[in-house]
């Protein structure tokens, strides 16, 4: 069996900085038609299978137009596709912190569940499908390793949503990991663990670790050079066929439906956009010039169609603790009732100076 393997889409997602309220309702859209063509991959690379590595929404409450839609791109899918299936294993921003509460991919996934019986699986638990064993995001470490040694033996591909050998993330909440010591064992198996969760694609340990990153990116961070095998930014999607994987590529930073440039803020006034992209703006510019960059980018902004705008400009500090005892030192030698004496006419000087003074009687 061929299987697509996508994860962090965050479909609903709701960027505030960097965008208006036009072009962060464009990057909402902008997430559900690459949901579609993700899917319409599957079939022009003959998958019968698409796995859905955890985080398909951005938050666990996405607005109900927001989950008729995902639900519509799924239903169709399975209609259109009679004998392929969807699995859907949730992530942390799938699943609400409050165990009591129901989230939109949990309910999606039971109405889907309904009507596609025998070939929507919404994994909410650790499952088997063949040789591929799917740990979703768990509530703590704790559950997590429990699961870890539960692992049956024949199982080729581990898929988990957490991140890789960060000591820090086992202490945040609402955040796993999988350290180097469990991985090395799981390699000692025969396990391949592929992995959700972190957006930036790499692997680790001679590639028993395969973190594939998000298939499209959703903010300015995203298209960001990263990894040993994406320096160029690129995104892609694992496909697993008997025992074996490959990766397909699933966006470039000149994807015409999504561009990234970055650019610097001193020639942002003259660029013309053909398209939604992603913009990263870029340069150096004095104290003097803060203003300046804060203008131009915001003009940008309004009659830009990117879906976002990040301002990445560096502007020059006080170089020295000496210079910044310095700006203390005059802020406490300033006499606001003499700035404030400064605006006023002789008269009124006078009068503040006679009330002050009677006040201090």
């Amino acid at each position: 069996m061929k299987t697509l393997v996508i994860n962090d889409l965050h479909l609903g997602v709701s960027r505030v900085g960097g965008t208006t309220a036009e072009s962060a309702a464009a990057l909402r859209e902008y997430g559900h038609a690459q949901f579609r063509t993700l899917l319409n991959t599957a079939n022009l690379i003959n998958c019968t299978r698409v796995i859905i590595n955890g985080d398909l929404a951005d938050q666990y409450n996405l607005p109900l137009f927001e989950a008729l839609e995902i639900y519509e791109t799924m239903d169709q899918w399975l209609q259109q596709n009679p004998n392929k299936d969807i699995i859907l294993a949730c992530g942390n921003h799938d699943l609400s912190k409050d165990s009591s509460r129901l989230g939109t991919v949990e309910f999606v996934g039971a109405l889907l569940k309904m009507k596609h019986l025998e070939r929507f699986y919404l994994v909410a638990k650790p499952e088997l499908f063949d040789d591929i064993y799917i740990i979703p995001h768990l509530t703590n470490q704790d559950l997590l390793e429990l699961e870890l040694s539960r692992v049956p033996e024949g199982v080729k591909y581990l898929l988990l949503h957490l991140n890789f050998d960060n000591k820090f993330a086992s202490e945040a909440e609402h955040s796993l990991n999988l350290d180097r010591a469990q991985a090395k064992a799981l390699k000692a198996r025969g396990i391949t663990m592929v992995l959700g969760h972190e957006h930036q694609g790499r692997e680790s340990l001679g590639g028993s670790v395969v973190i594939v990153g998000n298939n499209f990116p959703s903010s300015v961070s995203d298209c960001m050079p990263h990894g040993d095998g994406q320096k160029d930014g690129t995104k892609r999607a694992l496909v697993i066929q008997g025992g074996v994987h490959n990766f397909i590529e699933t966006w470039t930073p000149d994807d015409v439906d999504g561009w990234f440039a970055r650019i610097d803020w001193r020639e942002l006034a003259t660029v013309e956009e053909e398209g939604r992209g992603f913009v990263r703006v870029e340069g150096d510019a004095t104290e003097a010039e803060a203003a300046d960059v804060v203008k131009v980018i915001s003009a940008f902004r309004q009659r830009s169609k990117s879906f976002v705008v990040a301002n990445a400009v560096k502007v020059e500090q006080a170089d020295s603790l000496e210079d910044i005892a310095a700006s203390i030192e005059d802020i406490r030698n300033v006499s606001v009732l003499e700035l404030l004496l400064e605006q006023l006419d002789p008269a009124q000087q006078d009068a503040v100076r006679k009330l002050l003074g009677e006040a201090n009687a």
